[in-house]
């Protein structure tokens, strides 16, 4: 599960209000399941497939399908339906839109018989959805979801700030993911930015931004190599994403763990994907400069004070050389007048 909230909480002068705040839990589906996504007492699969729906069109082109929604409680459920556009999660995960986000694929192009579902108890019920792909729509890879979601229950409420009371009242979604690949040809092409890196404790962390512009699912995967001093040939991977879809973009990262206090060495990123090979590269140069700076200070001082001293011995000389030829001279005055 993976829960998102929407807090809303308002502050009265004096008084408590009452506010209501809105916890929904998305269930997202993963294959090898007898249902695309089941939580032991609702679920929701395809009817012909057996984790996700997998649909080829072409623009303007419309097909009929049916996802199964099963009720394994021992009371009839009546679950809200409807279908979402598919998004990609900074961290490169799969998600779900919301219901009130604005659908612009999948999402626009499904419709109902209705929107409202009850299964009896212990039963499957049967779901036919139309999706049609609008004439003109650019070819290429596009996901979405069926959702069902079960009605809000009612949480506890509690008090923050001795005046203001938040409630939160859950909500929980499960979609079956829709794949859809609208015919046409197929552009595959992953764009990177530069490559970045910050020093974190014992740890040296790595970003590489990478975006998918073509029209096709991608699945980049990069691995970095370091060179130089003190280290050589060190080499981590970086976090691989479940997937990039069309015009999204997200961050690699990699962390290479116990790094030296000091480095001084040369960053490659190699990016692999359906788009080809790519890389990205970086230099790394780091310190601690405090220390170093400390050192500097102390080596300008113990400089100083050596210049000093030997100003102060050359004066001296000097000295006793102006006094010396003065006694001499002073001696041959005094040898003159005997």
């Amino acid at each position: 599960m993976t829960p998102s909230s929407l807090l809303r909480p308002g502050r009265g002068p004096v008084r408590m209000i009452l506010c209501l705040a809105l916890l929904v839990l998305a269930v997202f589906p993963t294959a090898g399941q007898a249902f695309a996504v089941d939580d032991g007492t609702v679920g929701i699969r395809p009817a012909n497939e057996s984790d996700f729906f997998h649909i080829s069109l072409y623009p303007g082109a419309a097909i009929d399908s049916e996802a199964v929604v099963a009720n394994h409680s021992q009371a009839p459920v009546t679950l809200l339906n409807y279908p979402v556009d598919g998004q990609t999660t900074p961290q490169g995960g799969f998600a779900l839109a919301s219901q009130t986000d604005p659908q612009k694929g999948i999402g626009a192009w499904i419709t109902l018989k209705a929107d409202h579902l009850t299964i009896p108890a212990n039963s499957e019920l049967k779901v036919p959805f139309r999706l049609t792909v609008p004439a003109g729509t650019p070819p290429g890879d596009y996901a979405g979801a069926l959702i069902i979601q079960s009605p809000p229950v009612q949480g506890k409420t509690s008090t923050v700030n001795g005046d203001t009371a938040v409630r939160i009242d859950v909500v929980q979604r499960q979609g079956v993911r829709i794949y859809l690949n609208v015919a046409g040809t197929a552009v595959k092409s992953l764009t990177h930015g530069n490559l970045s890196w910050q020093q974190n404790g014992s740890d040296l962390a790595l970003t590489l931004p990478v975006r998918n512009t073509g029209n096709t699912i991608l699945h980049p995967t990069a691995e970095l190599a370091l060179t130089g001093w003190p280290t050589n040939d060190t080499s981590v991977k970086f976090d691989t994403p479940e997937s990039l879809l069309p015009g999204s973009s997200i961050d690699l990262h990699a962390t290479v763990t116990q790094v030296p206090p000091a480095m001084n060495a040369d960053a490659q990123a190699r990016l692999n994907s359906e788009a080809g090979r790519d890389q990205a590269s970086t230099h790394i140069l780091y310190a601690p400069w405090l220390i170093l700076g400390l050192g500097l200070l102390v080596l300008a001082g113990i400089s100083y004070g050596v210049w000093r001293g030997i100003r102060l011995v050359r004066s001296a000389r000097a000295v006793l050389a102006q006094t010396q030829t003065a006694s001499e001279a002073v001696a041959g005055r005094h040898r003159q007048d005997a």
